[in-house]
């Protein structure tokens, strides 16, 4: 075993078998296609099921605190450890597809529970709802997130991962700006020059929530279509115990995945300041939450869209850590952007930029990752990712923390400090995460030569699955 230029460590049998898919180049497009089709269908129900704005301006509406506002965003987060429990419980490969299926069918039945209880006579169930919609996001996505990964590390070679991320998260804001913009057309009646007949609070968030359960039922199906490898030796579950904490063990116990994991723990916690970037702009602008959450939302994704593209492009030229500092900064400059805007020589709506700097940011979600499955073998790439999933779960208190600052420091120096004062924490803490990527993160992580199995190295040529779209 040796060391790259950037002291990663290396097997010297390592670069190409590690990294190699056994798929023919027309499956591989397959997946990637498939890939970015699905998470483009996420991005069209990216007003709902992205929980934060929306789920906070409804709260708004309906007269709670800022914690509470807050409190969505932070379940959400605090579920996100369960698809370590499901990564184990069905560790298979021929499971893979079946639980991405099931896990977007769950996506679309919790929009629906929450159009339902918009329905209601009363609006007692609505806070309950949200609540549970977010908590079952919060595993749902975490387990979609977590096996697409897998089929991604499985079924598409390493030098194509960037056409992969770019068509994903560069064409697929496309349908998020759009779907913000229905949002916003369903939530005020109206968008630029379009205009319909306004629908009454609550059934025009109760319609914005039905919308996404058509959408996310396409998205199950498609992912029955995936063609993915399976090894010829599999790795047998491990029991409960050591298969989950010593599987964590494990995890944290290389030193780069360690580190990159502390930083999108510390990402993610700067991150979760954008319930209060969009309550703010109702401080600033005087205008009501449901008026701007749209363009808010379309901001947010549109300039996703080059960021993607760019970023994708990056992670084909430079290296994974790139992606990691470029999404990183872009966050900070989105706090930073909300700080200085209001007493700036520029009109009050100016401040909406900062949603559009926050959605770049937000690749963070693909970036990290990226970097922690770049330093996974094969058979550990499921678990790996899971765990991964499960560092949002702590950044769940950083929104509450954000609201605590609000309602607390707010009553005392005025509302509008108390949300510059929440913003001054979040730039500490993304600044933070700057110097650590940086100085303790090498550009080019590899798996560990501990970590590697013989499922691993027999990876080059197993038996696929047939190109049935039967779940297998």
């Amino acid at each position: 075993m040796g060391t790259d230029r950037s002291g990663n460590e290396l097997d010297s049998k390592e670069a190409p078998a590690l990294s190699a898919c056994p798929l023919s180049h027309r499956d591989q497009t397959r997946n990637l296609v498939l890939y970015g089709i699905n998470v483009s269908l996420i991005y069209l129900s990216a007003p709902v099921v992205y929980v934060g704005l929306t789920q906070s301006s409804l709260c708004d509406e309906l007269g709670e605190t800022t914690k509470m506002s807050n409190m969505p965003a932070a379940v959400y987060f605090w579920g996100t450890p369960l698809p370590i429990l499901v990564a184990w419980a069905f560790s298979s490969i021929r499971l893979l597809k079946p639980v991405l299926v099931v896990s977007y069918l769950l996506t679309a039945l919790v929009g629906g529970l929450v159009a339902v209880s918009l329905l209601l006579p009363t609006n007692d169930l609505v806070v309950p709802a949200l609540l549970v919609h977010a908590a079952v996001l919060g595993c749902t996505l975490g387990v979609v997130a977590t096996y697409q990964w897998e089929v991604l590390g499985r079924g598409v070679a390493e030098s194509r991962r960037g056409q992969a991320l770019a068509l994903a998260f560069g064409v697929g804001p496309i349908f998020a700006v759009l779907g913000s913009l229905l949002s916003q057309l369903i939530l005020d009646g109206e968008v630029g020059f379009i205009a319909i007949e306004p629908i009454a609070f609550p059934y025009n968030f109760a319609v914005l929530f039905a919308t996404t359960v058509p959408i996310l039922l396409v998205a199950a199906f498609l992912s029955t279509w995936f063609v993915v490898p399976h090894p010829p030796i599999e790795v047998a579950r491990k029991p409960f115990f050591s298969g989950v904490f010593g599987g964590f063990g494990e995890f944290i116990s290389y030193r780069l995945i360690l580190i990159a994991a502390l930083a999108m723990i510390l990402v993610t916690a700067g991150y979760n300041i954008l319930q209060n970037i969009s309550l703010y702009t109702k401080v600033v602008t005087g205008e009501r939450g449901q008026n701007l959450v749209g363009y808010q939302n379309s901001l947010r994704f549109g300039f996703k869209v080059v960021a993607g593209l760019l970023l994708g492009w990056l992670l084909t030229k430079t290296n994974p850590r790139a992606g990691m500092l470029l999404t990183t900064l872009f966050c900070l400059m989105s706090v930073a952007w909300a700080v200085v805007v209001p007493d700036m020589w520029v009109p009050d709506m100016w401040i909406l930029i900062s949603f559009g700097l926050m959605g770049a940011g937000e690749l963070f979600g693909v970036y990290f990752p990226n970097y922690i499955l770049c330093c996974s073998a094969k058979s550990r790439m499921r678990r790996n990712m899971a765990f991964t999933s499960m560092l949002n779960m702590p950044s769940g208190f950083a929104s509450v923390l954000y609201g605590s600052i609000v309602d607390t420091y707010g009553k005392v120096h005025g509302k509008k400090s108390g949300f510059e004062m929440s913003f001054v924490v979040s730039i500490f803490i993304l600044i933070v995460t700057l110097l650590l990527i940086v100085t303790c993160l090498p550009s080019r992580p590899r798996p560990r030569e501990s970590d590697t199995d013989p499922s691993d190295r027999a990876a080059d040529v197993p038996a696929t699955e047939s190109a049935s779209p039967a779940v297998t």
